[in-house]
């Protein structure tokens, strides 16, 4: 082949095939003035094979201390700082300037602590303001068997990062589940009627408080602090009748309200009228009882005087009582002596209506 013939030069390696092969220390020492070159030059020889390893030493040490300084971060004002040795805990740490040791040893996982989360459950917000239902989580069932369409919003924050990290995975997902399952269950023993007009404030604090308990079964780490019922109404295919029942409520609570109004408007009198009577009757009884005690206190006074003066006394009281009988008549008595000189007199005018004509 024409590659084999020593007296051509076109060999593609650029050499004759029984050239000699370079020696490795002398490749060694190209390096060597290579590098030095690279780090401030220097002169070949001895000398820039010294040079040459200091420069390599402190691009070491360079690369060592920014390794050292990648272990810095801050940690922001609502947030902590879980730190991880080889993927175990080790420490938490909180707002400011801090270490660790850097990656691949130590990791850092930031975890907003103060901050306040909102999830929303039967529906979601969208771009433009509005909201889009979500039946499959706002559909149940209630305790009498009727179907009713729940949003609401669960706010929450973080207590615990650590066990907000490493107790549960998919923590969000997790919220979202422990909530559907206490609305749920709580809505399960719950009248339709109730959860539609005045149980809605219990209802938020039963499963706030049902959200709570799995939640710290769990040892999530999570503070669940306000429940807020959103809408809470019949499915669409149902709410005209429904909007009937409620009115038909409505009525119902307006009549039992002008009722108890009239109530309370007659019983006070009934009962202040009740209350006069019944003083009315015990001053009555006050007045007879009096009355018949000086009548017995004057009868007894009269049967003394009788006792001691018998005539005196029966005719004091045939006066007494003639005179109490007559001055209620229009009789005048006049006395036999001078009868016949009197002009009988007969006033008409004052017996009008008296006189009977027949």
């Amino acid at each position: 082949m024409p590659w084999s013939d020593p007296n051509q030069s076109n060999n593609p390696w650029g050499n004759r095939p029984n050239q000699q092969q370079p020696d490795l220390d002398e490749v060694v020492k190209r390096l060597q003035e290579k590098f030095s070159k690279i780090f401030g030059g220097g002169n070949s020889g001895s000398g820039g094979s010294g040079i040459g390893k200091g420069a390599i030493i402190g691009g070491l040490v360079a690369m060592l201390l920014l390794w050292f300084a990648s272990g810095l971060y801050v940690v922001a004002a609502d947030e902590e700082a879980v730190v991880l040795r080889f993927g175990q805990h080790i420490a938490t740490k909180g707002p400011g300037l801090n270490w660790h040791l850097p990656y691949p040893v130590e990791t850092v996982e930031k975890v907003p602590v103060t901050r306040v989360q909102r999830l929303e459950i039967g529906f979601r917000t969208v771009s433009d303001g509005q909201n889009r239902k979500i039946p499959q989580e706002a559909l149940m069932l209630t305790r009498d068997e009727n179907i009713v369409e729940i949003s609401f919003t669960v706010q929450y924050k973080i207590k615990s990062a650590s066990n907000y990290l490493f107790h549960i995975a998919h923590q969000t997902t997790t919220v979202r589940d422990a909530a559907e399952s206490a609305i749920r269950e709580v809505i399960g023993r719950t009248m339709i009627d109730d959860v539609l007009t005045t149980k809605k404030a219990e209802v938020e604090v039963e499963v706030e408080t049902l959200i709570q308990s799995i939640l710290d079964g769990y040892e999530s780490g999570i503070l669940v602090t306000t429940v807020k019922l959103q809408d809470v109404q019949p499915p669409d295919r149902v709410i005209k009748e429904f909007k009937d029942v409620a009115s038909a409520r409505e009525d119902r609570e307006r009549a039992k309200n002008e009722a108890q109004a009239y109530a309370n408007d007659v019983i006070p009198k009934a009962r202040g009228e009740a209350k006069k009577t019944v003083l009315d009757a015990e001053a009555y009884e006050k007045e007879v009882i009096d009355r018949a005690t000086g009548e017995a206190t004057g009868f007894e006074s009269v049967l003394a005087a009788y006792r001691l003066a018998p005539d005196v006394t029966r005719k004091r009281l045939y006066l007494d009582t003639m005179q109490e009988v007559l001055s209620k008549t229009d009789k005048v008595i006049v006395d036999k002596s001078v009868a016949e000189r009197v002009l009988p007199y007969l006033p008409l005018d004052r017996m009008a209506g008296k006189v009977e004509v027949k």
